[in-house]
């Protein structure tokens, strides 16, 4: 393949990162670049200045259509968007997709987050993880597309880790975790830095530390907390544990009440994210007897080809 098999320009452009991918008519990737521009490094607005610069070689025939998806479309990105409500899936982003025609001839559809409320009436959102989970099932991940009938629970780690419950490829609803924010802040600014030392693999703590944050469906977390300190005082583990245990109690604590979220699973529980994450939470799963799977890089692109198609802009 070359270059001029190029059909539409992906773009995943996040708070911190910059990724963009070249597709072919069939959603291949034929070229990827990524940078750290993210929002956060755009000055003034010039959101297209830094797009040229990263997509010049591939407009060399031409413009192509793009679409771009994540905190791009946020309050703080270039183009803010509504959340669309729950239930959805790729034709319902596809009709909700957001086009601007830039001052240098760019047609740029962007791909919108979603929202959900629970039966308890409380809110939540996502940005960037609905085109993921779009991509799933894709043609566009060739013969690692994972199949989406029937109901799914996925997991999305990070520092707001979402649990998705899908049904037939469509989300039906979400929920947030803030784990990844809370280890963070735990680890760095409570009483816990005090006996936490440099950390090292251990994956039996970690083990041990899931099991117990999981434990009485992931109540009594707060006292679970401060007992890691306690127990690093009384020399029952070294310093250079706190850490994992201390992740490994959050992600337990997690994993107890995003699994309720959607009992009704049949099948082991899908990890989408980056390689060391998925690894963490296949390890968290495997300690509490969960089944689970990794699903393939470039979920994102995937789903931004299947969008765009049923937009008719490929």
């Amino acid at each position: 393949m070359v270059m001029a098999d190029g059909k539409l320009i992906g773009i995943d452009w996040g708070t911190s990162t910059f990724r963009a991918v070249l597709m072919d008519g069939s959603g291949a990737v034929l070229a990827r670049t990524a940078s750290a521009d993210g929002l956060l490094s755009v000055r003034d607005g010039a959101f297209e200045a830094v797009l040229a610069r990263a997509i010049a070689p591939w407009e060399t025939g031409g413009r192509l259509p793009i679409i771009a998806s994540g905190m791009v479309t946020s309050r703080t990105g270039w183009v803010e968007t509504p959340y669309l409500a729950c239930p959805a899936g790729p034709a319902d982003l596809a009709r909700a997709l957001k086009h601007l025609e830039t001052p240098a001839g760019r047609h740029i559809a962007f791909v919108t987050g979603l929202s959900f409320r629970g039966p308890d009436g409380e809110p939540d959102v996502m940005r960037g993880e609905e085109t993921q989970i779009a991509g799933l099932g894709s043609a566009g991940l060739g013969s690692a597309g994972l199949g989406l009938a029937g109901t799914r629970l996925v997991v999305m780690p990070g520092t707001h880790s979402k649990w998705v419950h899908v049904v037939d490829g469509r989300i039906l609803g979400f929920r947030t975790a803030m784990t990844g924010d809370v280890f963070a802040a735990m680890k760095d600014n409570t009483v816990l830095k005090l006996t936490t030392g440099k950390s090292v693999d251990a994956p039996e703590a970690f083990a041990a530390a899931v099991r117990a944050g999981a434990g009485a469906a992931g109540a009594g977390l707060l006292g679970k907390l401060f007992r890691l300190r306690a127990g690093s005082l009384m020399g029952d583990f070294p310093a250079e544990e706190t850490a994992e245990r201390l992740s490994g109690l959050l992600i337990g604590a997690e994993i107890a009440e995003g699994r309720s979220f959607a009992p009704d699973s049949p099948t082991g529980i899908l990890i989408v994210g980056g390689e060391a994450l998925a690894a963490r939470y296949a390890a968290a799963f495997s300690a509490l007897g969960i089944g689970s799977e990794a699903a393939p890089a470039d979920a994102a692109f995937a789903g931004q080809f299947s969008i765009a198609r049923a937009a008719n802009l490929v």
